[in-house]
């Protein structure tokens, strides 16, 4: 979508309110050059001394006034007509930009820090919030203004009026090398904001060991290093503001002067009246305002296209073609119950020239439970995002029935997996928001959330809580434990069922015990659904119908616990290592 494509969406969007505010705006405009005229005809009535002269004397000074109060009452609906589109128009895209990063696949994430993304959409929109906005309203108002001004200007004295522009002239032209300077200037300013933005992110969320490694001083220098960045970028856009933005409010002053000694020169030679001097004058100082805000519109259209520079580099982004549709239900249908398979899965990224994960083969039947074990590196998480698709995955190896994965929409593919990660992430709200977080219906019981604390093996803890359910967990859930925080997001991906649950590591940090309490409440729950557990603890996966053993990427056994220890080495070793060592089963 082209940046001209992009305006006339939201113009047309706000069509009516600006049709409106236009007729407003030019109301006001017609009523500003009218009042001078009569201002001009009252003034030429002031030596005439008789009843008729100081009858339309009267008259004109009721019409001045009459008009000044419709003037101001247009006025006020101009600004709500005109203004309120801004608003709109930002609400309306940062939605859109809302549901586009939805959509987009992990690689796109990978490419931009968060911190660039919400540089976009809380900075870079500001400028297309002002340029739909302000910049509507000011444009109209110079544009009207400095058409219907000069033209009443040229009704009283062609000769002062041709003469007037000339300083104007000049102004603009060097108005328009600033003009020019500022766009490129403006360009950087919202890189290197956004830049700040991604590095104070990434400093906070590490925050903790930043504090406890002692690198404070570390941050201070590296942020210093892009704020005076973003300082002398900014610098120079004021000194362009200061020297180049003012030369038309110095044409105009220049243009006040011609008209004092040109009009006064006219006056003594009787060719213009006092009263046309006046409203000459008048006209002069209404040219005022739209020259001045000339700079203004520039620096506001200029920031509103860079923020569209910026939102169409998410807004262009290439969604894959198969997630631009969704699946008919009858298809949804007929997958439900299928077994997921996988054949001769090989992956490496693109930055890597090993395989990630070499010639994988194993199968996940419906309601079976299944095990990965495999040390750090082994490529047990890899082999997770390939089969959630949260990594693009090459075609023909992944399948749901006989259906490949790749065929059909990431958002489809959600309601047949969930995915609980090693790294859980909570939002900033209470226990039982982040669990209700997990479902798209809004009348789940509170039974079901009972239900599901119970299953996490979290119910005990929660009640010990002086608000319960109602307890806030903090930014990212810390005010919890890390094992609460991993059986929370077990709680919550268990609120509503699918096809396959992957437990990615997610009971690391948590004992024996409750690992045991939480899989034996699964096994009991999960009748007719796949359950896949990856973990490098044998503890965990004892229980499993099957356990793939992972090694350096590749299947180097299969079969439940005790299979295992007869014919698998590694795996008898592992196990024998964590059963003397306990605490190697829970690092």
């Amino acid at each position: 979508m082209t940046k001209t494509q992009l305006i006339l969406q939201y113009l047309k969007l706000n069509r009516v309110s600006y049709s409106l505010a236009i007729v407003f705006i030019f109301l006001v405009n017609w009523l500003q050059v009218e009042i001078p005229r009569y201002i001009q005809l009252a003034i030429d009535l002031i030596e005439d001394a008789s009843t008729q002269g100081h009858a339309q004397l009267k008259s004109y000074v009721g019409i001045v006034v009459a008009m000044s109060v419709a003037m101001m009452v247009v006025r006020i609906w101009s600004r709500i007509y005109a203004l309120n589109p801004g608003r709109i128009t930002e609400a309306a895209l940062k939605n859109t930009l809302l549901q586009k990063l939805n959509q987009l696949p992990n690689s796109f994430h990978e490419r931009f820090a968060s911190g660039k993304l919400i540089s976009i959409i809380n900075n870079d929109l500001s400028g297309v919030r002002l340029m739909f906005g302000v910049g509507f309203l000011q444009f109209f108002n110079a544009l009207l203004a400095l058409s219907l001004t000069p033209l009443w200007m040229w009704r009283i004295s062609p000769e002062l009026t041709l003469y007037s522009v000339i300083p104007i002239a000049v102004a603009f032209v060097v108005f328009r090398i600033g003009f020019k300077r500022m766009k490129s200037l403006h360009m950087e300013h919202m890189a290197r904001l956004q830049d700040l933005s991604a590095q104070l992110m990434s400093y906070l969320s590490g925050i903790d060991l930043i504090k406890s490694q002692q690198m404070s001083r570390w941050v201070i220098v590296e942020v210093e290093k892009l704020n005076q960045l973003l300082l002398e970028c900014r610098m120079k856009i004021t000194r362009i503001q200061v020297f180049y933005m003012p030369v038309l409010d110095y044409g105009n002053n220049i243009m006040k002067i011609l008209i004092l000694g040109l009009g006064g020169y006219m006056l003594m030679n009787q060719e213009l009246s006092l009263g046309e001097i006046t409203a000459f004058l008048t006209y002069s100082v209404l040219l005022a305002m739209p020259l001045m805000g000339l700079g203004r519109i520039a620096t506001i259209f200029q920031r509103g296209m860079v923020g569209l520079t910026s939102a169409q580099t998410i807004l262009n982004a290439e969604v894959p073609t198969n997630d631009k549709r969704l699946l008919e239900e009858k298809a949804v249908s007929e997958l439900r119950g299928q077994c997921f398979s996988v054949k001769n899965l090989s992956y490496r990224y693109t930055d890597e020239e090993r395989l990630i994960l070499d010639d994988i083969s194993f199968d996940i039947p419906v309601g079976r439970r299944v095990g990965i074990l495999g040390s750090i590196g082994s490529g047990k998480t890899t082999l997770v995002n390939c089969i959630n698709h949260h990594l693009n995955v090459p075609e023909g190896h992944i399948f749901l029935g006989d259906r490949d994965i790749t065929s059909f929409p990431r958002s489809d593919l959600r309601r047949f997996i969930k995915t609980i990660t090693q790294d859980p992430y909570l939002f900033s709200a209470s226990v039982e928001d982040n669990i209700r977080f997990g479902s798209k219906h809004s009348e789940v019981s509170q039974q079901q959330v009972d239900e599901v604390l119970a299953l996490a093996q979290l119910s005990e803890d929660v009640s010990r809580f002086e608000h319960g359910k109602q307890t806030l967990v903090g930014e990212k859930g810390i005010m919890l434990s890390g094992g609460q925080k991993q059986r929370l997001s077990i709680a919550r991906a268990l609120l509503e069922p699918a096809q396959l649950i992957i437990m990615d590591n997610v009971l690391s940090a948590v004992d024996y015990e409750t690992e045991r309490k939480i899989l034996e409440g699964l096994f009991a729950r999960l009748d007719k659904q796949s359950l896949l557990v990856v973990s490098h603890r044998v503890n965990a996966l004892e229980y499993m119908d099957e356990i793939i053993v992972l090694h350096e990427g590749k299947v180097i056994a299969k079969g439940n616990h005790d299979t295992l220890l007869r014919t698998c080495p590694y795996y008898l070793e592992t196990w024998q290592l964590q059963q003397d060592h306990p605490e190697d089963a829970s690092c």
